[in-house]
């Protein structure tokens, strides 16, 4: 779900949030279906990031996060991995 700041809010499979959220909201409703497999779906949203940020993608400045079946926040060399597919 996405709220925005009114506080009306949505139902949604991919949402992009904050500076530059109008180009990488785009880009995702290019790239998104729902029969993407987790390693895709992690490549999308990184080359997306990386369209988008002033700076360079690293483990430094980017957090990745899996929140099911259980809640994941990825580690630095997890995240390098991702980097790595790009």
């Amino acid at each position: 779900y996405y709220t925005d700041p009114s506080g009306t809010f949505w139902q949604c499979n991919a949402k992009a949030i904050g500076s530059g959220s109008e180009g990488a909201d785009s880009s995702l409703q290019e790239q998104y279906n729902k029969d993407l497999t987790l390693k895709e779906a992690e490549t999308i949203a990184l080359s997306i990031l990386k369209q988008v940020m002033e700076e360079k993608v690293t483990p430094n400045n980017v957090d990745i996060a899996k929140v099911a079946p259980t809640y994941h926040l990825y580690s630095p060399s997890e995240v390098e991995q991702v980097i790595s597919r790009l």
